[in-house]
């Protein structure tokens, strides 16, 4: 029998998956689908070897990170993305979480309803512009919480299989410390990023900002602080 203890402990041992976490990562921000898969392939055909897109993609820099425009973007999307860049900086994640994050380049086109926002393969996309700027009638930054799926996957022992970052979102899915539904219980992948964005960007969702995630689930508040 498996004991699932609370987010609230502090000394929680650490306990396998019980089941292929692969099987958890079916949430829309993770999820490829054709429509989005043409999205992907369309900045891949339009960059060169070394990652610097070139005739339907302008690719900028700004702030050490790679911004790849598509098409005609509207001087308020960039400002948007200048401003969650600066915000990023802004934080309190440590210089080499920073720096390491500066390894994904952004992408952006506007193709509603067929991609939306989301991270793959070392990369994050932004392909719908009002559902961007929906996210910004409230708290929150999308591309700090995209960059840290990129985090999860690429820097993070295990990748989406990191037992550490599974068994905190186990315990909490089960402890009721927020509601059910909530999209921080989706999976571990989404719990880790809505975390973090939480813990250092706030965000309009559970947990919110990082009073709450250290009195909510203090175990996930401490990883993020002494990993990243």
């Amino acid at each position: 029998m498996t004991v699932i203890y609370s987010c609230k402990k502090a000394d929680q041992p650490v306990v396998a998956p019980e089941k292929p976490v692969e099987k958890d990562l079916v949430e829309d921000h993770l999820t490829i689908t054709p429509e989005r898969q043409k999205i992907i392939d369309f900045f891949n055909k339009n960059k060169n070897a070394k990652g610097a897109a070139t005739g339907a993609v302008a690719a900028v820099n700004y702030r050490s990170f790679t911004v790849n425009y598509s098409g005609t973007v509207p001087s308020d999307i960039k400002t948007l993305v200048n401003g969650e860049i600066d915000q990023l900086y802004n934080t309190s994640v440590t210089s080499t979480t920073k720096q390491r994050m500066t390894g994904a380049p952004i992408n952006v086109y506007n193709s509603p309803g067929t991609g939306d926002l989301f991270y793959t393969n070392g990369n994050v996309y932004i392909v719908n512009f009002a559902t961007y700027r929906s996210v910004h009638t409230g708290p929150g930054n999308v591309i700090f919480h995209e960059l840290f799926h990129y985090l999860h996957d690429q820097w993070v022992s295990g990748g989406f299989n990191n037992s550490d970052i599974y068994n905190l979102w186990w315990w909490c899915r089960n402890s009721g410390v927020y509601p059910a539904g909530s999209y921080v219980l989706s999976n571990q992948a989404e719990y880790l990023a809505v975390s973090a964005e939480a813990k250092y960007c706030n965000t309009n969702r559970p947990p919110y900002n990082a009073s709450t995630l250290a009195s909510s689930d203090p175990n996930c508040s401490s990883y993020l602080s002494n990993n990243f």
